[in-house]
């Protein structure tokens, strides 16, 4: 502090002895910088006029240039369009005579050449002709054409390759299949391409040919595209050129052609698509991506007014490469719905380097109508850029001499206005002549006199400043004391709430308003698994996934609308995976009462969680058995009331029941020994008549009475058969033997098998016996062999076969009745099947099943092949029985 004191009081003397003199270096002194700041001044003002001059004068010539060679290419267009409209008059022309005279041959003949050697196109037309649809003007011929070509003394020929059987012929040549879309009158240019049988490359005009709304062929004019060339080249372009696309961009014409105009050979590049001529020549790429881009507009332009349905077209798009499909298919719908470009410049651009003139030049592109050809003009700029330097070369000079005229004048006004005076003050100021510097002050009433003013007024107040320096140093040493006790004791409470926080099992952290962290503990870090510098200065969406960011952004907006502390539960991402903790927040205020960062404490609560879950779901769960426990009460408690209500009731049908099963038993019982009594009544009858026909046998018998004699002996033999399987249950029989059981039932169904042409076979074992009711063995059976006596045949077939099969295995009988009769389709087979097992129909089978179930805990199964075969399968259980 005193050696501060000492300087201030060195300053305040006003000895020049003291003060050491000063000379201002002249790169630093004032007329030297205002100088330097002057030229550059100047140097900007007319760097920037010429500039602007200079842009200003070369677009007013781009635009003259622009003008002209829009005004060039219209010229070309319109007179290459009278070219074109001409030929497509002279298409037109001959569509109507090929429509007129499409049975006349030899009037075709006569009238097609000469008028493709009239109109004065000789030179651009080289050939041309009709090209009838197979069968259209001769039904016995599928190619009649009549194509003419030039011959070698320039005369049209008439050529008949085209009609050659080999190949696929004109039908699908790419200037004849999409005429058949263009309506009457329109002409479809094609694609430039090179005639296979006069091997000139060249471009057709298609006129489609209709006869009462039917297409009936086309009418063509070829033009030679070294014709076309020469067409150009007798146009007068000032140092440009030009080059020609047809409406697929394939080259009719180019300026590199001219340097081959000696040789015999056309240009490999005509008929070729112009993306090929760029890629040996990449300097034009420039011109490829501008045709792209109006190409892309065309094929937006027409696809909104689309007359035609794609798929009306995919039959002829389908035979096309893919680039050119969705070309060809905007073509036909802009000539079908009216859609054509006008004779326009659609866009122009600078090529800043041209290959052919070496310097820059503007690219014009022009569309001509219904041809949907391209010309391309390239035109020089090299004037325009001569007069944009020269005039600003002039202009240039002008302003430099006028800026540094004036440079000079305002130098010398300004070091006589205010840098000659401020030099003064500066050498007064160093001298520490306050006097001079006070008189200059009165002197002068403008700027100076005020800032000599200004400094004589800060020289008395430091004086003062001075004086009162010195108490000023003695007050702060003695803050710096108190201050320095202050920070001792905050460290020392610092290093305590430290602890405190680090010894916490609680979550601490505080963040500020922008969400950075400021403190975290030591368990902050530890559950989070970080090192502190990478948590402190991070948001929570560096530390955290999204949604639990998220969840947190949400909290903080809470605390910082209400200014209250506030408790929420949210998930934390740690080691052992997400865990729920009680966050309370609050905010942190200044004391103007503004929130200048938010803290928050957290503690686990996953295991307070996890219990009071468990015991959530418990409470439900016997919440829900309660619920239930009544619900059962309350319905037993209506059930034991309707119980007690229908006892009487239940009793006296119970009996009834009893009743009912005891007449049904004793009826069952009954029924067999009712039929057995009835037969054997018959049975004597029979054996009486026979008897009685027997002893008339020695007089001479009849005919008719030998066939009675027959037909009561048949009959006496089918009531034994009869009523031997019909023995009644009472009867002491202890076995059934299956096989004469079923010997016997068979003789008795003889009459049935023989109306329907049906013979049977029987497999069982002479030994099988089974201790079973014959009259439930003849419920089963004899329903079986009916069921497939009415179902299994057709009644018009011979060799009708049934087969019985009875074995037995432990328990179990199993019965097999197969057929070879007319079979079961396989879905209605699955529905019988459905129908027996379910016991829902009231069918044959679907009842036995129900029998067999009931009395032998039987089952039915049915299994057939249509055509073949039909076999029911019973499976019986027996309690006992015998072989």
């Amino acid at each position: 502090m005193m050696r501060v004191k000492r300087k201030y009081a060195q300053m305040g003397k006003n000895g020049p002895d003291d003060q050491p003199s000063f000379k201002t270096h002249w790169l630093n002194s004032l007329p030297f910088k205002f100088s330097i700041i002057q030229f550059c001044i100047v140097s900007l003002i007319i760097a920037s006029s010429i500039w602007l001059i200079l842009s200003i004068e070369k677009k007013h010539h781009q635009e003259t240039q622009l003008s002209l060679s829009q005004n060039l290419g219209l010229t070309i267009v319109a007179q290459l369009q009278q070219t074109t409209s001409k030929i497509e008059a002279l298409a037109a022309s001959m569509a109507s005579i090929g429509v007129t005279y499409a049975h006349s041959p030899t009037q075709l003949q006569q009238i097609v050449p000469a008028l493709l050697d009239t109109d004065g196109q000789q030179s651009l037309i080289a050939g041309g002709g009709i090209w009838p649809e197979p069968g259209a003007f001769d039904s016995s011929k599928l190619r009649d054409s009549y194509f003419w070509a030039r011959d070698e003394q320039n005369q049209f020929e008439l050529i008949y390759g085209y009609n050659n059987a080999n190949g696929s012929g004109y039908h699908s040549e790419i200037w004849y299949k999409p005429t058949r879309f263009y309506p009457v009158g329109t002409t479809y240019w094609s694609d430039a391409y090179i005639d296979p049988h006069t091997d000139e490359t060249m471009i057709t005009a298609s006129v489609p040919m209709w006869l009462d709304h039917k297409f009936i062929g086309v009418s063509t004019v070829d033009l030679a595209l070294s014709s076309l060339k020469s067409f150009f080249d007798k146009l007068e372009l000032h140092q440009g050129y030009l080059f020609a696309l047809d409406s697929n961009n394939n080259l009719l014409a180019h300026p590199y052609d001219a340097e081959e105009r000696d040789s015999r050979k056309p240009s490999p590049y005509l008929s070729h698509p112009f993306k090929q001529f760029t890629q040996d020549h990449p300097a034009y790429a420039s011109i490829l991506t501008e045709i792209d881009k109006i190409d892309a507009q065309f094929l937006k332009h027409a696809g909104t007014s689309s007359t035609y349905d794609p798929s009306q077209l995919n039959a002829l798009l389908e035979t096309l490469d893919v680039s050119k499909r969705d070309r060809l298919s905007a073509l036909i719908n802009a000539n079908a719905s009216g859609v054509s470009p006008n004779s326009e410049r659609t866009t122009s651009f600078v090529l800043d380097q041209d290959p052919l003139l070496k310097e820059p030049v503007l690219v014009s592109v022009f569309h001509m109508p219904r041809t949907y050809w391209k010309i391309i003009l390239v035109t020089p700029l090299s004037e325009v850029g001569n007069k944009d330097h020269a005039i600003a070369a002039k202009v240039g000079i002008f302003l430099l001499l006028t800026q540094l005229i004036a440079l000079v004048v305002l130098f010398m006004f300004q070091h006589r206005l205010f840098i000659k005076p401020i030099s003064k003050m500066v050498e007064s100021l160093q001298g520490g002549n306050i006097a001079k510097l006070e008189l200059t002050a009165n002197q002068r009433q403008d700027e100076i006199g005020k800032l000599a003013k200004a400094f004589t007024s800060r020289n008395q107040q430091l004086e003062i400043a001075y004086a009162s320096l010195d108490a000023g140093n003695l007050a702060l040493e003695q803050q710096l004391e108190m201050q320095k006790h202050a920070q001792i004791q905050l460290s020392k409470h610092k290093n305590q709430l430290n602890d405190l926080l680090n010894s916490s099992q609680n979550l601490i952290c505080i963040k500020n308003t922008e969400g950075l962290y400021t403190l975290v503990n030591d368990r902050f870090c530890e559950v989070l698994g970080l090192e502190r510098d990478k948590v402190i200065g991070a948001k929570d969406s560096d530390l955290f996934p999204t949604h639990i960011a998220e969840i947190i952004a949400g909290h903080d907006k809470i605390i910082a609308s209400t200014e209250t502390p506030q408790s929420f539960e949210q998930p934390i991402p740690t080691n052992q995976g997400e865990i729920t903790y009680l966050i309370t927040k609050y905010p942190i205020q200044d004391d103007e009462g503004h929130i200048f960062a938010l803290g928050a404490m957290a503690f686990d609560i996953s295991h307070i969680k996890a219990d009071n879950q468990e015991l959530t779901c418990k409470v439900e769960q016997l919440n829900q058995n309660l619920v239930h426990r009544e619900m059962q009460l309350q319905q037993l408690k209506m059930t034991l009331r309707r119980v007690e209500q229908s006892s009487i009731t239940i009793e006296k049908h119970k009996q009834q029941s009893l009743q009912l099963q005891h007449i049904g038993a004793q009826n069952h019982k009954l029924m067999p020994q009712l039929i057995t009594d009835i037969l054997r009544e018959q049975l004597k009858e029979h054996e009486l008549i026979f008897t009685k026909l027997s002893q008339d046998s020695a007089l001479p018998l009849r005919e008719d009475m030998l066939d009675l004699m027959r037909l009561v002996t048949e009959q006496t033999d089918k009531l034994r058969h009869l009523l031997y399987i019909v023995v009644p249950q009472s009867e002491a029989i202890k076995s059934v033997h299956i096989k004469q059981f079923l010997e016997h039932l068979l003789a008795v169904l003889g009459p049935q098998f023989d109306a329907c042409k049906v013979t049977s076979s029987l497999d069982c074992s002479d030994l099988l016996t089974l201790q079973v009711s014959p009259w439930s063995l003849l419920l089963l059976f004899y329903k079986l062999l009916q069921n497939t006596l009415s179902h299994g045949f057709n009644l018009n077939t011979e060799h009708n076969e049934i087969t019985i099969s009875v074995h037995k295995n432990g328990q179990q009988l199993m019965i097999n009745i197969k057929d070879n009769g007319v079979g079961i389709v396989s879905s209605h087979l699955e529905e019988i099947n459905k129908q027996i097992r379910d016991h829902t129909s009231t069918g044959t089978l679907a009842e036995l099943a129900l029998w067999l179930k009931v009395e032998f805990n039987g089952e039915i199964s049915v299994h057939s092949e249509l055509s073949q075969y039909t076999e029911v399968r019973c499976l019986l259980t027996l309690t006992d029985g015998s072989d």
